[in-house]
């Protein structure tokens, strides 16, 4: 009788849970619009009143398929890897509204005021201007997922520009000098060739270095 091997058993998928953070500090109130999800998936499933309403206007126009359809291009256009980035800005605007207990129908579109006072109160002293401007257009993203205005104008503009001066020194770091061909030659020079861990080091150095070039 010929051997037939057994099937190989299946990878077991890891079932991946939202994890809410261990600082109460950074938690929003309990908020059937913004349930918790997984970090991923914030932009596409927290919702406003105004979103929810934009959605049920759409929908007395046009079938849900078409409408579906339009919401995945929206999301589509946002690069798999950046998606879980938007939680954070989102989490932020929400506490901040949370702790100045904002109504949640203004939340979307969030006012000029609104995105000033929150710039002012969480931005100033705290991060840097990148990180400002980082967080409002993580939520001007999801106001756009939404189809919702975006307020923000001139005197936003003035508030982050303001809010960049208190920006402590030691918080913005300096760039670090480029890695070069002749760090590679170097490495090279002062690697065994013939041991295997010293192979797999020069290796990795070699596709870090000649990814990032490409």
């Amino acid at each position: 009788m010929t051997f037939v091997p057994p099937p190989l058993p299946l990878p077991v998928k890891c079932v991946q849970k939202p994890r809410l953070s261990t600082d109460p500090h950074n938690r929003i109130e309990p908020n059937p619009l913004c349930p918790p999800v997984l970090a991923s998936e914030c932009i596409t499933k927290w919702l406003t009143p105004y979103g929810i309403a934009k959605l049920n206007s759409l929908v007395l126009k046009f079938p849900v398929d078409i409408i579906i359809c339009h919401h995945l291009c929206l999301i589509n256009s946002i690069p798999p890897s950046m998606l879980s980035n938007y939680s954070a800005s989102l989490l932020c605007l929400n506490k901040f509204c949370d702790d100045y207990s904002v109504p949640k129908n203004d939340r979307m579109p969030a006012s000029e005021a609104i995105l000033s006072l929150f710039i002012a109160t969480r931005g100033a002293g705290s991060v840097s201007k990148g990180a400002m401007r980082s967080w409002l257009d993580d939520i001007h993203m999801w106001h756009e997922i939404n189809n919702a205005p975006w307020n923000g104008s001139r005197i936003l503009k003035r508030v982050i520009k303001g809010a960049a001066k208190f920006t402590l020194p030691h918080s913005i770091q300096p760039k670090y000098d480029p890695i070069t061909i002749e760090h590679l030659h170097s490495l090279r020079h002062n690697l065994d060739l013939s041991n295997s861990f010293d192979i797999a080091i020069f290796a990795l150095a070699c596709v870090a270095f000649w990814c990032c070039c490409r």
